[in-house]
């Protein structure tokens, strides 16, 4: 099951996630951002930077909804709502409205886990140890750190703990459901529910959505308290740092330095180290989230940044009047089997790339020498040799690196601006010109050099430019007149209202007006002619009408004449 993926709907190909992934376990595939589910540690990074909420998780809350209509379901609530939220028994009270039968602190849980974590430190050998309680610690070990994973203490977390002692507090019947401020609980829950531990994880954020979906305002619930909380040392969990007062002695004792790293990078460089064996002889209390629990990426977005948080945690803390306080369970530890735990998260087995073919991917990105590499991390990655990695597994493409498009966007526009046969002009506000192409100097008898910050009136006349600047109006295919350079222009005058530049092009059509004019003087002429001509014929056929009507009669007289002598033959042969 994918726990967490991206909505393609609202990708907008920003290739911020990309660059804020610790570990680079999103892919753009056709423009669009993927989560590679064998790469992911689900610490959630992507989804609080994407700055289209395009974020897709995977939730319980429909199946918790139709269970709470009919069947017994119980919280186990993670320590860190005492300072996500600034009334925290508030939130207790809004569960209970919600139809939650019972609440319980994470936290208890949580102090079992440091009496667990304090056996371990006592009878291990190992030369290092490292807190099992995040999730996407573990999967960072185990994935990419594989060598380190010896040295994971292998402990249940207090959530999958304290859900164990649920099931066995309230019968197998009972629906157990973990409300926190983390994605990664829902990967780690995902083999325990199977197996019938816990039933379903939501986060706070969920949580939110349900409280305005029936309609119940936290400030004016009744306040009311967990049914068992947990000590000072259990509700320090959350914190960065909060684990390690507890185990921190017998780390000690047994000659381990205690260390706290939270943030996924700091973790990273700490864990290179350990692979590296730079680093031996360390008690570590790892936390991918800045500022631990605290810091997690399912927290509604109103409950303050993460030193409100903090602050608010170490007052209800303040207010805890015992340091220690492990409520007993009152089972066999052997039945829960608390101290076994197997972490199933495959290692990632980075594909290996030849030498030939990560340079044939730095040359497609103009990359042909050491000083090409920026490494500048725009696209994502560190480097650009990571990036052509990335492009030779199908997870990148080269449109991501920004220099590179840049670089082919400016040599482009660079071109059109240096070939084109029309007059290219850019203006500012005051009327100054910022760029004139070739074919503008060479048309105006001048260079860049000598009218660049100059007025425009300089060249030619500025009464067009004024009006756009001034009505942000664009000018489009009036033809002007340039007398003293015997210019005949077509302008197209625009206004680029975001730059507060105008950009003109002057299409010259002197020759094109004079090969006009002489088309229509030609024409003028030959119409002349024709006229003439037409008139000359028209006093010919007259001439030719009167010839013919005058020897007509004469041939009609001479006809008559003829007849009679016909006629007078014709009697004498009578």
């Amino acid at each position: 099951m994918k726990i967490l993926d991206f909505y393609p709907a609202n990708c907008k190909n920003c290739y911020k996630c990309v660059r804020n992934c610790p570990v680079k376990a999103v892919k753009i595939v056709n423009d669009q951002a993927e989560i590679m589910e064998e790469k992911c540690i689900a610490c959630g990074k992507c989804f609080l930077v994407c700055p289209q909420n395009a974020r897709n998780i995977h939730s319980d809350l429909p199946l918790v909804k139709r269970f709470l209509k009919n069947k017994k379901v119980v919280v186990s609530i993670a320590p860190s709502y005492a300072g996500i939220y600034s009334e925290p028994d508030r939130l207790v009270g809004a569960l209970y409205d919600i139809g939650f039968e019972s609440v319980e602190e994470t936290a208890v849980a949580a102090e079992m886990v440091t009496i667990l974590y304090n056996r371990h430190i006592e009878t291990s050998d190992s030369k290092n140890l490292i807190t099992s309680c995040c999730p996407s610690v573990n999967m960072m070990i185990n994935k990419f750190y594989p060598e380190l994973s010896e040295y994971l203490m292998p402990i249940d977390s207090p959530m999958i703990l304290h859900s164990k002692h649920l099931k066995m507090k309230h019968g197998k019947d009972a629906f157990v459901v973990f409300l926190g401020p983390c994605i990664s609980k829902k990967c780690e829950a995902t083999g325990y529910q199977r197996g019938g531990v816990i039933d379903a994880v939501i986060s706070f954020e969920e949580l939110d959505s349900l409280l305005r979906e029936l309609n119940i305002d936290i400030d004016s619930c009744e306040p009311r308290k967990p049914e068992i909380r947990a000590g000072r040392l259990g509700s320090k969990y959350p914190g960065e740092g909060g684990i390690l007062p507890g185990i921190q002695e017998a780390a000690i004792k047994r000659g381990l330095t205690p260390i706290k790293v939270d943030g996924a990078l700091d973790c990273m460089s700490l864990f290179d180290s350990l692979k590296g064996n730079d680093i031996e002889g360390t008690c570590i209390e790892a936390n991918i989230c800045t500022g631990g629990c605290l810091g997690g990426p399912a927290i509604p977005r109103d409950t303050g940044n993460i030193f409100k948080r903090k602050i608010r945690a170490n007052h209800v803390l303040s207010q805890i009047d015992f340091e220690k306080r492990f409520i007993p369970l009152g089972y066999d530890w052997k039945r829960f089997n608390p101290w076994n735990r197997v972490f199933g998260e495959k290692r990632y087995e980075q594909p290996i790339h030849t030498e030939d073919g990560i340079k044939s991917v730095l040359e497609k990105m103009g990359k042909l020498s050491m000083e090409d590499e920026l490494n500048c991390g725009a696209c994502g990655y560190d480097t650009c040799r990571e990036k052509s990695k990335a492009v030779l597994e199908g997870i990148s493409h080269l449109e991501m690196c920004i220099p590179h498009m840049r670089m082919k966007a400016e040599r482009l526009s660079n071109i059109i601006f240096e070939v084109s046969p029309n007059i290219l002009i850019l203006l500012d506000e005051e009327m100054k010109v910022v760029d004139i192409n070739p074919q503008g100097e060479k048309t105006f008898h001048t260079s860049l050099n000598q009218i660049k910050g100059k007025d425009i009136g300089m060249i030619m006349t500025s009464e067009d430019f004024e009006h756009v600047i001034r009505n942000k109006e664009n000018i489009l295919g009036k033809k002007i007149n340039i007398p003293q350079y015997n210019l005949k222009l077509k302008e197209y005058l625009i206004y680029i209202e975001e730059h507060k530049l105008v950009f003109g092009l002057f299409s010259n059509v002197t020759d094109e007006e004079r090969r006009n004019n002489e088309l229509a003087e030609l024409k003028f002429n030959t119409l002349s002619t024709v006229n003439n001509v037409i008139d000359r014929q028209m006093r010919v056929a007259q001439e030719i009408a009167g010839l013919l009507g005058e020897t007509t009669a004469e041939a009609k007289i001479a006809l008559l004449k003829l007849k009679k002598v016909v006629e007078s033959e014709e009697g004498v042969i009578k």
